[in-house]
């Protein structure tokens, strides 16, 4: 059930004293909390009313300047469908998940589908022509393992066999100071290879903080990212959590790249990891920092990315490790994690051409190129966000090449 309203967020904005208006704007959902607290469902849409009222009763210019929107935003319309469905009023409950759709469908925000299909809050109003119309119209922003199940196959054979994904030497100089400064052979202990790969992702993990909003550091290697979070009490967002990871695992002797995973249509973020060869398995494995996650099939041996996407289009078994979380704040969950917000950001898969120690700081004379793994349909479109800087290829038996072979 979603009950708890939310308090109009005004840390970003925090730099100038706020206006009378917004302490008003948050006494406001506070008494509507206060009312779902004690499930009186009356007086949660009588305040939820006087919420949008007054919000919209303040300038366009004033909402965006301390609001950071002019909108209300599909927050408050979901939950105005819930508690109407919990007082029995049909009409007014349609009528708001009607509001909540049309934010959906103009692409200001994405569709929780998983949320919506086991909210037991709906359940009124979930056979309802109306509500299920709804649903359909906001499938597309929110059915990311059918978009997946639609895109087309890859072709094989169509890179050129020259190209070669290329990876720092562990004697490197920057590498070998990760490893003796953090003591990273101690982080990885004396277990078996996959254990050393699980010990080193939990470590990164923890030693930085995410934050998706911060910006990105001018020199970007582990060493420089942890003194800055240290220095500025800070965390950094998954593209470098990925990248420190990836140091750290060539620091090691690992073969190892960050991946950046790509929806097929941009509504709020894409979210990048890291993929680190395993001999003992002989492919790449995926791990993620952000959520100290990594993926096993029902046997619990560890998936790659190309298989997680793979048994997302067919339907087969995935396990998430159980202590996958955010920050220590949020526990993850297969369902979450896997089904919605990865089965999202998996359409497009690219990697930088060398994976290296300060890969993305920029240094004169050098440049990176970035490959592109595609559906073979979509080669030649116009897609929003993917430029240049990306060489697209559909061959994922090439994009997956052995770090040891040829060699």
């Amino acid at each position: 059930m979603v009950c708890l309203m939310f308090l109009v967020v005004t840390s970003s904005f925090a730099q100038e004293e706020q206006p009378y208006w917004v302490k008003e704007l948050n006494d406001l959902y506070a008494q509507v909390n206060q009312f779902c607290q004690q499930k009186d469902w009356g007086k949660v849409l009588k305040g939820m009313d006087r919420v949008e009222k007054f919000f919209y009763a303040q300038p366009e210019t004033e909402r965006e300047k301390h609001l950071g929107s002019k909108d209300i935003g599909s927050n408050f319309y979901y939950n105005y469908t819930c508690y109407s469905s919990l007082a029995g009023k049909t009409s007014k409950a349609l009528q708001a998940f009607e509001e909540y759709a049309k934010y959906i469908t103009s692409e200001k925000e994405e569709a929780n589908l998983l949320l919506i299909n086991t909210d037991t809050d709906l359940d009124p109003i979930r056979n309802h022509k109306r509500f299920i119309a709804c649903l359909e119209r906001i499938k597309p922003y929110g059915d990311y393992i059918q978009k997946l199940k639609d895109a087309s196959s890859y072709q094989e054979g169509t890179a050129p066999e020259a190209i070669r994904f290329r990876y720092m030497a562990p004697n490197d100089s920057n590498l070998v100071f990760l490893r003796q400064h953090y003591k990273l052979d101690s982080i990885a202990g004396a277990g078996d290879e996959l254990s050393k790969i699980k010990n080193l992702l939990h470590w990164v993990h923890e030693v930085v903080r995410h934050d998706g909003s911060s910006y990105n550091p001018e020199i970007k290697n582990t060493h420089a990212i942890i003194e800055l979070c240290k220095k500025e009490n800070r965390g950094v967002n998954c593209r470098m959590m990925a990248q420190m990871l990836a140091e750290v695992y060539l620091a090691m002797g690992f073969k190892a790249r960050f991946v950046t995973c790509i929806p097929r249509e941009f509504i709020n973020d894409c979210h990048v990891i890291t993929t680190v060869y395993s001999c003992t398995l002989n492919k790449w494995v995926w791990v993620d920092p952000t959520f100290d996650a990594y993926v096993t099939d029902e046997n619990g041996t560890m998936l790659s990315i190309s298989e997680v996407r793979s048994r997302l289009r067919t339907g087969q078994e995935l396990r998430l490790n159980d202590y996958s979380n955010w920050n220590h704040q949020n526990k993850q969950t297969k369902e979450d994690y896997l089904e919605r917000y990865m089965a999202k950001n998996l359409y497009y898969l690219s990697c930088i051409e060398d994976s290296r120690f300060n890969a993305e700081t920029l240094e004169k004379g050098r440049t990176n190129r970035h490959y592109i793994l595609m559906p073979s349909k979509e080669l030649d479109k116009e897609i929003e966000g993917i430029g240049r800087i990306y060489i697209r290829f559909s061959d994922e038996t090439w994009f997956w090449q052995s770090p040891y072979e040829n060699l």
